[in-house]
């Protein structure tokens, strides 16, 4: 017959004592099942600990991967922000040179506009008939019955000229001054001058002011003179009273 084998149960002691004289020793038993659940908890708070420290370092791990990935970001957004801000100091000073030419432009416009301003006011005042119709002195007798016209006793030598900047539009035969020239000005004026001599302009002549019309001579001292406004005829002594 084959003997039955018992497995060994094995108890363990632990001992307590002190250094004194007297002193007394204490044992604890330590059951073989206390040592086995002892064991297990021991190894599943080793297992505890090593899992919560393999989580900690893949945490951390994947911490620093974010916290590169930030970094990588942040050089990025900077390298980025120093691009646009390079964009924008050009753009700047575009503008700033833009800005330059537009002032130098206005600025020369301006000139421009002012120059042509004066020019057409001294065109404007070159087409007034205000001038006096002759180069020397003269007697003067206004008649404003009828159509006004201001009769010139001038003194031989001088000349009849042209009392504005105009078109000769007319040179006709009178029968009391022998001749009539007519010059348009452009402006809603037209001036009329009369007289006995030789005409010195022709028809579709442009005349400036001052421009010879007659020479005064011994047989032609009376110069007779009329303007018109839009097709009415004014008393030239109201022009000529312009500038006095």
């Amino acid at each position: 017959m084959s003997k039955k084998k018992h497995k060994r149960k094995v108890s363990r002691i632990i001992i307590f004592t002190t250094d004194a004289v007297d002193a007394k020793m204490k044992q604890i038993k330590i059951r073989p099942w206390f040592t086995a659940v002892l064991t297990v908890v021991i190894c599943c708070l080793l297992g505890t600990v090593i899992g919560y420290a393999v989580y900690e370092a893949q945490i951390w791990q994947r911490e620093q991967e974010k916290d590169a990935e930030v970094a990588a970001s942040m050089e990025g957004l900077e390298a980025e922000i120093a691009r646009l801000e390079g964009e924008l100091a050009a753009m700047d000073a575009q503008i700033v040179s833009r800005d330059e030419k537009i002032a130098a432009l206005s600025s020369a416009f301006n000139a421009q506009a002012d120059e042509v301003a004066s020019l057409q006011g001294e065109l404007t005042e070159q087409r007034l008939p205000n001038d006096y119709p002759l180069t020397g002195s003269a007697g003067i007798e206004e008649y404003t019955e009828g159509d006004p016209i201001v009769i010139f006793s001038a003194t031989e030598g001088i000349t009849a000229v042209a009392s504005a900047k105009g078109t000769v539009t007319a040179i006709e035969e009178d029968e009391t001054y022998g001749n009539r020239i007519v010059v348009d000005h452009g402006n809603g004026y037209v001036s009329v001058y009369l007289n006995k001599g030789d005409v010195q302009v022709s028809v579709g002549d442009e005349v400036a002011k001052g421009t010879t019309l007659f020479l005064i001579g011994e047989d032609n001292k009376q110069l007779g003179y009329q303007i018109m406004k839009d097709g009415s005829y004014i008393n030239p002594m109201d022009m000529l009273s312009i500038n006095g």
